[in-house]
């Protein structure tokens, strides 16, 4: 049994790194971008096509902001991934996601449909999404939703 659970942290170690390594290779290409390097330059030093490049914009856009002032990433889902890589402590990590503020979706009025707006920054996404991914675990994941229910 230890063993395997050992083979779990493990690869989650790794997966870790690896989700990290694609976040900041989104951030990365965003950044580029947004100071002014074409799409086909980007592309190019990328070893990929342009439309590849179009894809992982839209993607950065929501996996990959900048690095929020006194945390250790963009996004919720980010911070535990830094955690489960063995770059921030578990108290740390609960600490700044127990204190970022999630947005919530907004309820659509009467009348325009059933199915409320995606909401990409929810903690259901973010933190939930990290839980799935055994970044954080069960206990975890109750401490963090009950400092943000408060």
């Amino acid at each position: 049994m230890t063993d395997l659970l050992e083979l779990e942290t493990t690869m989650t170690t790794a997966k870790a790194h690896v989700v990290l390594a694609r976040i900041e290779q989104l951030r990365k290409v965003r950044q580029a971008y947004e100071r002014g390097v074409h799409q086909t330059d980007l592309a190019e030093a990328n070893k990929v096509s342009q439309p590849a490049i179009s894809q992982w914009l839209k993607m950065a856009r929501i996996d990959a902001p900048d690095i929020r002032p006194g945390t250790a990433g963009g996004t919720p889902y980010e911070i535990a991934a830094r955690c489960a890589a063995g770059l921030l402590s578990r108290e740390a990590m609960i600490k700044q996601l127990s204190s970022w503020v999630y947005s919530r979706a907004e309820m659509s009025p009467d009348g325009e449909g059933d199915v409320p707006p995606l909401n990409l920054s929810g903690f259901n996404l973010q933190v939930g999404r990290a839980l799935d991914d055994r970044f954080i675990d069960d206990a975890e994941y109750d401490r963090i939703l009950e400092a943000v229910a408060d």
